[in-house]
This record gives C-alpha cells, sequence and structure tokens, in this order.
C-alpha cells in the first residue's frame, strides 16, 4: 500500500476525552450547539491527525475536539472526523490493523486537525 499521508504516524497509548457534534455537518452551529461527550484511547498520532478507538458512535464530517496528555503536556486540539467504523468483523486494512489492540472499545475513529500538531511525544 502506498503511504498517502503528509505527515509520518507514531504508535501510542493515551487517553483521551472528547467533543463531537451530532447532527448534518453542513448545518452545525458549534458556539450555540451542545456537544455530545466520549472517551476512549488515542493509538496512533501524526501532526496532521490522529486514530483512536472508543465506544462512541460517530459520523464523518462532524467537529470534534480532542483533550489529552503526551510529554507531560496537556492538548486542546479541534479537527474533523474523516472515518470511522466497527472493529470487529471489519475486512477494511484499517479496522484490521488496530482490531487486535488491548484497548477498550469497539469502534474507530479518525480524525484530521485543523491545525497541524506542533510537536508530537511519542
Amino acid at each position: 500500500m502506498n503511504e498517502k499521508r503528509e505527515f509520518p504516524r507514531y504508535s501510542c497509548k493515551f487517553p483521551v476525552k472528547f467533543k463531537f457534534y451530532e447532527g448534518n455537518p453542513d448545518e452545525i452551529e458549534i458556539a450555540s450547539s451542545s456537544p455530545v461527550k466520549g472517551k476512549g484511547t488515542i493509538i496512533d498520532i501524526s501532526k496532521g491527525g490522529t486514530f483512536l478507538v472508543s465506544n462512541s458512535r460517530v459520523n464523518i464530517n462532524i467537529p470534534i475536539i480532542l483533550t489529552f496528555s503526551s510529554g507531560g503536556k496537556k492538548n486542546n486540539l479541534s479537527g474533523i472526523i474523516v472515518r470511522t467504523g466497527l472493529l470487529k468483523n471489519n475486512p477494511s486494512e484499517v479496522a484490521q490493523r488496530y482490531a487486535g489492540q488491548k484497548v477498550k472499545g469497539d469502534a474507530y475513529i479518525a480524525v484530521k486537525f485543523d491545525t497541524p500538531m506542533e510537536n508530537i511525544i511519542q
């Protein structure tokens, strides 16, 4: 498989809390909408985005705000959900690669950050 990502990815296991929005992506008003809270584990990260496992069900093209610590630094990053799905019995290469991880959650969420993360602590 040819790598098409802009930034290199790093494996990790960071607990993450997040807020996401529900509804039509073209009509969400973040300033006036109440977000849904979720939590999970980041298992892959790059300057441009992250891949996490959670029990939360989300839709693509929805804004998300992630809060996690890495290297003693608290990170608050916003982005957009670009892929999601269930890990179990999923034939996609992405799901197969992470289905065996020892983390709580049965769904994956791929997020593209609005602004690249400055420093990644692996």
